[in-house]
């Protein structure tokens, strides 16, 4: 039984893409229905989504672009990022509110080019997603495990019983997110709002408990290129974890109210208050810290709490209370990214791309059962193999980063094919200075991505190349004939062609 609410949310997303569902078989408009979000997600809560699935990279994972390029290498690197993002919200939020759906980046490449295209940039951000939430799963056990360490002095100097606390923290972060996701996208956007705040009080908090170490002379180095521009170069990679995941928000318009509204102000207003994060982040870590080889060093996994202990000593209560404070930051990047995994393959799953049981929806709560409790049980086995490898976190972050980037460069020649093709397109919102600023963008995603060639991270490249065999030989074997027609993401697509 389809409940009214349903009936007008499927309303909206036609209206939302005007495509016509009277055209439709009864069975193919049950489809929709039955496939159809809630959309209770307004300016606020795109905000904290936007914030929140991009926080912990300031808590971890940037610090060791400080080994490679230095204090002041590493700004250049992230401002480099800071203007990459800047540029890429802008021009995402175009493509986002003319085809809001749960698909995202499948619903720009269908609509644009073709399934296959479509499929290739859905994977990729299905993939960036992915290993971006093993690696903070396996890194939010870890600093769980870190924390009580302070507490219990035992726990610190055992390194078995700390691998086991990172187990069983990282295992019970899986289970108590998929919970949070499977109650409700209103519930887990109250979640994110506490959570996201949270985490923003732990960065003033460290800021100010750094304001009396500061030492200029940490940051002016000499050389102040410490690796010269190489060493900014291989920074990059590091500092694209500052703010990657962003993108979650393209993913959310199908739960928006009013996304032609609620998406360009919410992603632009997180993008800003990012960038505020990042640079104060980077100048206390950098200018209170002893000695920025250690704070990234490659096995710092967390750099805040490390500078806090060399400011205030190891042993002081303050310490454990920031520490504490400091896990909302890991456990909302969680929430937001095991949204992102969830939403992109039950959008995959609903058009058929993937098994269509992934694109089910609990009958009453409205939300991706299936793709939310199938992908915490794979994360859950990352976490697993975790245990047994110490390089999986940055295995999985320079994985995700490389995704990324593949996908915002065809995102962006997506951009400038359906201006040529689909001039008359609504779009409710346009990128500034078009054609110059997606350019930009295409070509700084393209730098980014060859700079990871450059530097030879052969299992991310084999790990990368192998997870793209492996989607495209189902797609081609299997599922790009036996696509679903009553699908939003293929509606809009059939809807474009038909202008045409």
């Amino acid at each position: 039984m389809i409940s009214r609410e349903t009936h007008a949310a499927t309303a909206e997303v036609a209206a939302d893409e005007m495509f016509d569902t009277v055209s439709l078989r009864p069975d193919e408009q049950k489809y929709l229905q039955d496939h159809t979000l809630k959309k209770p997600l307004k300016v606020h809560q795109i905000w904290a989504l936007g914030v929140g699935v991009v926080i912990t990279g300031a808590f971890f994972g940037w610090n060791q672009g400080l080994a490679e390029g230095g204090p002041v290498g590493m700004l250049l690197a992230s401002l480099f990022v800071c203007a990459l993002y800047m540029m890429w919200v802008l021009a995402l939020s175009e493509l986002s509110v003319a085809m809001p759906f749960a698909g995202g980046p499948l619903a720009y490449g269908r609509r644009a080019i073709g399934p296959t295209f479509g499929f290739v940039m859905g994977w990729s951000m299905f993939l960036e997603a992915l290993f971006a939430t093993i690696g903070t799963a396996i890194a939010t056990g870890g600093y769980i495990s870190f924390v009580i360490g302070l507490v219990f002095e035992n726990v610190s100097q055992n390194k078995e019983i700390q691998s086991l606390i990172t187990l069983s923290a990282g295992l019970a972060t899986v289970a108590i997110f998929g919970f949070i996701q499977w109650t409700g996208s209103k519930r887990q956007a109250q979640f994110m709002d506490y959570m996201t705040y949270g985490a923003i009080i732990a960065l003033v908090w460290f800021w100010i408990a750094c304001i009396p170490a500061v030492q200029l002379d940490r940051i002016l180095t000499t050389p102040l290129l410490t690796h010269g521009w190489s060493g900014v170069l291989k920074a990059i990679p590091f500092a694209i974890w500052w703010l990657v995941m962003i993108e979650t928000v393209a993913l959310a318009p199908e739960e928006a109210h009013e996304p032609h509204r609620t998406i360009p102000r919410g992603l632009t207003l997180a993008q800003m208050t990012l960038i505020v994060l990042v640079i104060l982040t980077w100048f206390f870590a950098s200018a209170a810290g002893n000695d920025y080889k250690q704070t990234g060093a490659q096995e710092m996994y967390f750099p805040l709490p490390f500078v806090y202990g060399q400011v205030w000593g190891k042993d002081s209560f303050h310490l454990i209370l920031f520490s504490i404070v400091a896990i909302f930051g890991m456990t909302a990047s969680y929430n937001g990214m095991i949204y992102a995994v969830s939403r992109q393959s039950f959008s995959l799953g609903r058009a058929g791309y993937l098994p269509r049981i992934l694109g089910h929806v609990h009958p009453i709560r409205r939300t991706p059962d299936v793709s939310i409790i199938f992908w915490s049980l794979v994360v859950a086995g990352f976490v697993i193999y975790g245990y047994f490898n110490a390089d999986a976190v940055t295995i999985a972050v320079l994985t995700c980063n490389l995704t990324a980037l593949i996908w915002y460069a065809l995102a962006m020649v997506c951009l400038f094919v359906l201006r040529w093709r689909a001039p008359e397109m609504s779009r409710p919102y346009k990128v500034p200075l078009y054609p110059f600023l997606p350019a930009l963008v295409l070509l700084m995603s393209l730098f980014a991505a060859v700079v990871y060639g450059w530097l030879n991270e052969a299992i991310v490249l084999w790990l990368t190349l192998g997870m793209y065999g492996v989607g495209m030989a189902y797609f081609l074997l299997y599922s790009r004939s036996n696509l679903v027609r009553a699908a939003p993401e293929e509606l809009a697509a059939l809807a474009g062609r038909t202008e045409k």
